[in-house]
C-alpha cells in the first residue's frame, strides 16, 4: 500500500523553493530533493525551536508573530499559500462558499489571529522560500 502523499512533495524554480505544507521537520532534513544549504538551515536553526515530527502545516498556522523561528523564516522571505473559503456570487444572485487560493506574506499571514483563521476556513497548502534569501542566508 503506497502512502499518502498530497501536500508532500518539493518544487523548486528559478526564484523560489515551494514545500508541501504536510512535510515535516525531521523528514526534509533528510529529503535529497531539497537544496543542502536549505537543509543545514533547517537542521541549525528549526530543529532547536520544533519538534521533529510538526509539520510546516501546523507550525505555520500558529505561528505568532515574534520569537527566533519567526525571525529565521522571515530572512528567508517566507510565503505562504493556501486555500480559504471565499463567498462567491453566481450568475443568478446567489451566493456559495468555494475554496480559493490565496498567498501570503509571512508577516501578513501571521497577522491573522487564529480565530479568524478558522473562520475562513484556511487550509495550509504550501510554504514558499526565496532561493536568493536560501543563498545570503549565513549558516
Amino acid at each position: 500500500m503506497t502512502e499518502y502523499q498530497d501536500y508532500r512533495y518539493v518544487l523548486q524554480n528559478t526564484s523560489a523553493l515551494s514545500i508541501g505544507a504536510r512535510f515535516n521537520f525531521g523528514d526534509i532534513v533528510i529529503e535529497e530533493e531539497v537544496p543542502f544549504k536549505f537543509r543545514t538551515i533547517m537542521s541549525k536553526y528549526a530543529l532547536s525551536e520544533v519538534d521533529r515530527e510538526d509539520t510546516f502545516e501546523s507550525v505555520f498556522y500558529y505561528m505568532q508573530p515574534e520569537g527566533f523561528l519567526y525571525e529565521v523564516f522571515l530572512q528567508l522571505r517566507t510565503k505562504v499559500r493556501v486555500s480559504q473559503l471565499t463567498e462567491v456570487k453566481s450568475m443568478f444572485g446567489r451566493t456559495k462558499r468555494s475554496y480559493k487560493e490565496h498567498i501570503y506574506s509571512l508577516k501578513e499571514f501571521t497577522a491573522i489571529p487564529k480565530a479568524e483563521k478558522e473562520r475562513l476556513g484556511i487550509v495550509v497548502q504550501e510554504v514558499q522560500f526565496s532561493k536568493l534569501a536560501i543563498m545570503a542566508f549565513s549558516v
